[in-house]
């Protein structure tokens, strides 16, 4: 008798559906740093194995969470945040590559934890070649730029970008959602302002005045979330407000905070082009790179290859019968898949 798996994997596919109708996007980095500095999971032998076993654990519950036609992985390129280090020197310079990140005593120094996350990252990405998604990185761009040029200009139906990095939320809209992994919360417009008190068409010029700390961009000096309705007004409105609108609004207030806003235009101008992402910084020739891998075949599930590799890599429980994990989160996408080899 035919297992279900291949009576499942022959099914005729949704005549509703197409492999692009219901798209996941993973900021890939994002999602591993975070459950790499949480998961202290060992595998049979005593090597830690979290940032693997717990990244392929993690997407398996957005694939639940999403129930995706297709997945796509996104990481950043080598040397991508180059382009915005020449605009604003000072651009991530406050994260500390030595620092550790693991929250569990598993590493004898930042050393021995650094070496671990590139084996077991160098593995991830052997793993994700045996399941029917795609894996992306472009040198020379950031994820962030990669992910928003896809899901805002490549892509015209449902989109989810997994991902904790609150810029995402500036491309959230009838069509685009963020999925935060931490908040565990769906992104819509409404949870958008619900959530942070802005609507999600203005959350850019919310940034771009607020800045951010965590990538070391400095925004208005001592304008807060609590201040800013009374400032820019209607940047809490449905209407959509550009810069230029906002500093002429500031031009002629009489608060004193109005002056600090026009003080620091040209600040304001290199945060949003630090920050912008429905008009990423690609040229022609790597947006033409990325759409090729959109439209070129995704691979197709490797059930066989993915069990052995499990098994010699002695993972044990860190996922309770992997054959069966496989059918449940990848067989759909498997068949999503070979619509793109036809």
């Amino acid at each position: 008798m035919e297992d279900i798996f291949s009576l499942l994997d022959n099914v005729k596919k949704n005549d509703s559906l197409n492999v692009n109708d219901r798209v996941l996007i993973v900021d890939g980095l994002n999602l591993y740093l975070r459950v790499f500095a949480v998961n202290g999971a060992l595998n049979d032998n005593g090597v830690p194995v979290g940032g693997l076993t717990g990244f392929l654990r993690s997407l398996a519950y957005a694939i639940r969470e999403v129930n995706p036609t297709r997945v796509i992985i996104v990481y950043d390129g080598a040397g991508g945040s180059q382009r915005r280090r020449k605009i604003h020197s000072d651009y991530k310079a406050n994260r500390k590559p030595g620092k550790r990140i693991t929250r569990w005593d598993a590493f004898k120094n930042a050393t021995e934890e650094k070496e671990s996350m590139k084996i077991q990252f160098s593995r991830l990405i052997e793993y994700l070649d045996f399941l029917p998604i795609n894996v992306i990185s472009i040198d020379r761009i950031e994820a962030d730029d990669t992910i928003a040029y896809i899901a805002h200009t490549l892509l015209n139906k449902e989109v989810t970008i997994m991902s904790a990095d609150q810029d995402f939320l500036q491309l959230v809209n009838d069509r685009i959602t963020v999925w935060s992994p931490t908040k565990k919360k769906f992104y819509t417009p409404r949870m958008v302002e619900a959530d942070y008190g802005i609507p999600a068409h203005n959350f850019l010029m919310y940034k771009v005045l607020m800045g951010d700390k965590s990538d070391n961009i400095e925004g208005v000096k001592g304008l807060g979330p609590k201040k800013l309705p009374k400032i820019v007004p209607d940047l809490f409105t449905q209407n959509t407000l550009d810069l230029d609108f906002i500093l002429e609004h500031a031009g002629k207030g009489e608060e004193p905070m109005h002056k600090k806003i026009s003080e620091s235009a040209d600040q304001l101008h290199i945060n949003e082009e630090l920050m912008d992402l429905k008009n990423p910084p690609i040229s022609g020739e790597l947006k033409l790179r990325i759409t090729r891998l959109i439209e070129a075949p995704i691979n197709l599930l490797s059930r066989n290859d993915f069990i052995i590799m499990y098994n010699d890599d002695q993972l044990g429980n860190a996922i309770k019968a992997p054959d069966l994990w496989l059918k449940e989160h990848f067989i759909k996408l498997n068949t999503f898949a070979k619509q793109t080899h036809e």
